[in-house]
C-alpha cells in the first residue's frame, strides 16, 4: 500500500482567505490522490485556524510574523527578531510529523521556504496575488526562483507581476482556486431565503461583494459606486460580506464604514456590512451582480464562486482577474480606483435583465468546465509530484 505523503502548508495570515480556502476545498480530494495537508499557521487572533479545524484539517499554531506595509518600526523589528526562532519551530514540526514537502504562499512569506531547504525537503512556493509592493516582488522573486522546486501561480497576470519567473517554464504551474460547483450554484429558493436573511426584499435589485474587511479589497470604491448607482436605481440594495481583519480594523472603520454613513447609505439598511462565516454559498445566489473593487489580486476565489452561482461579475482589471472574467461575455473589467467606471459597468447590467442572465449562464458554464475542485486537485497533485522529481535532480 502506498504511503500517504504529508504536506506542511505554512500560512501566515490569521483571517480565513485564499490559502485557507484552498486547504478547505482540496483536503479530501488530495487525500484521495495520496497527499495529506497539515497547516501550520500564526497564533494571532483570526478565524482561519478555527474554520479549518472544524473541517477536520490538522492545524498547528505558533508565533509567526509576516511582513507588513506599516510605518511602525516595532512591527518590522518584531518580524526580523522572530525570524530565526520561527524558522527553527517550523523545522521541528517538519521532523516531528515526517513532512515530505513544504508549501508556502506569498512572495514575502519565506519562513517555511528556509525551513524546507535547511531540512532538505522539496518546496512548493505559491504566488497568489500582486498585493505585495512591486519593489518587494522585484527583490524577492529571485529568491523564489532559487529556492522553489515548483512555483504555483494563480494566472498569468500574477506570474508577470513577479519579474523573472516567467522564464522558469519547467518549474512554473499556473492554477486557479478550487470551487465546488455542487455547493455554489444558481438557486431561486436560496436566493429568496438569503435575501430575507440579509434584510433585502425579494423584488429589488441587489449588488454586492465578498471579501475580508481590509485595505486590499478597497470597499470604499464600492461604497462610492453604490452612492452613484442608488441615485439612478432607487430600488437598489448593496451588501458587503466579509470578516474583520484585526490589523486593518481602524482603516476600515475610518475609510469605509464612516464613508458609507457620511453618504447616507446606512439609512434604511440600503447598504449593510455582514459577516457571512461559512455561509457564502448560501448567500451569494441572492445577488444580481457581483462586484470586485480590489487594488491588487491574483485570482480571487470568490469571483469564481460568484460565476458558479450564475452571476455576472464587474471587477477591477488587476492581477490575473482578466484570466477568468471575460470582458463583455461573463462580466465587465474596469480600471482600479475608479468608482465612476464601476457604477457605469454595473448600471449596464442592472438596466438589462437579459444581459445579466446571458452573462451569468456563460459564467456558470466556465466555472463548471475550468474551475471545479476535482480539476484543481489534479493540478495540485501533479505540481507536488513535479516538486519531488525536481528536488531529486538536485
Amino acid at each position: 500500500m502506498t504511503r500517504i505523503k504529508r504536506i506542511l502548508f505554512v500560512i501566515h495570515t490569521p483571517t480565513f482567505g485564499g490559502p485557507h480556502n484552498q486547504v478547505l476545498r482540496l483536503h479530501r480530494a488530495l487525500l484521495e490522490r495520496g497527499w495529506e495537508q497539515v497547516v501550520l499557521t500564526t497564533d494571532e487572533e483570526g478565524n482561519g485556524a478555527e474554520r479549518l479545524r472544524a473541517a477536520g484539517v490538522k492545524v498547528l499554531q505558533i508565533p509567526l510574523h509576516r511582513m507588513r506595509a506599516a510605518l511602525d518600526p516595532r512591527i518590522q523589528i518584531a518580524f526580523f527578531k522572530g525570524l530565526r526562532p520561527e524558522i527553527a519551530s517550523i523545522r521541528r514540526v517538519i521532523r516531528e510529523l515526517n513532512i515530505d514537502l513544504v508549501q508556502v504562499a506569498g512572495v514575502q512569506n519565506f519562513h517555511g521556504a528556509f525551513a524546507a531547504k535547511q531540512e532538505k525537503i522539496p518546496l512548493v512556493w505559491q504566488l497568489l496575488s500582486t498585493y505585495a509592493p512591486s519593489l518587494v516582488r522585484r527583490i524577492l522573486s529571485p529568491m523564489v526562483a532559487r529556492l522553489a522546486d515548483v512555483i504555483m501561480v494563480t494566472g498569468r497576470g500574477t506570474l508577470l507581476g513577479h519579474p523573472g519567473l516567467q522564464d522558469l517554464k519547467d518549474r512554473v504551474v499556473i492554477f486557479f482556486p478550487p470551487v465546488d460547483t455542487r455547493e455554489f450554484y444558481p438557486d431561486l429558493h436560496h436566493r429568496l431565503v438569503a435575501r430575507a436573511e440579509m434584510g433585502v426584499p425579494g423584488d429589488v435589485l441587489l449588488i454586492g461583494t465578498v471579501g475580508n474587511f481590509n485595505r486590499q479589497k478597497r470597499h470604499d470604491i464600492l461604497v462610492k459606486a453604490a452612492y452613484l448607482l442608488i441615485r439612478q436605481f432607487p430600488n437598489l440594495y448593496v451588501r458587503i460580506l466579509g470578516s474583520p481583519t484585526v490589523s486593518h480594523s481602524k482603516y476600515y472603520e475610518r475609510n469605509v464604514k464612516a464613508l458609507a454613513e457620511k453618504l447616507g447609505l446606512l439609512k434604511d439598511e440600503r447598504l449593510k456590512f455582514i459577516s457571512p462565516g461559512s455561509r457564502v454559498a448560501h448567500l451569494l445566489p441572492a445577488f444580481d451582480v457581483f462586484v470586485l473593487t480590489s487594488m491588487a489580486e491574483g485570482v480571487p476565489t470568490v469571483v469564481l464562486e460568484a460565476m458558479a452561482c450564475g452571476l455576472p461579475v464587474v471587477a477591477t482589471n488587476v492581477g490575473s482577474v482578466a484570466d477568468v472574467v471575460r470582458d463583455g461575455k461573463t462580466g465587465f473589467l474596469v480600471p482600479p480606483f475608479r468608482p465612476n467606471a464601476v457604477a457605469e459597468a454595473v448600471g449596464r447590467l442592472l438596466t438589462s435583465p437579459e444581459l445579466r442572465l446571458g452573462m451569468g449562464k456563460e459564467a456558470r458554464k466556465l466555472a463548471e468546465q475550468l474551475y471545479d475542485t476535482e480539476r484543481c486537485a489534479d493540478v495540485h497533485a501533479q505540481a507536488y509530484e513535479m516538486a519531488l522529481k525536481n528536488f531529486s535532480k538536485g
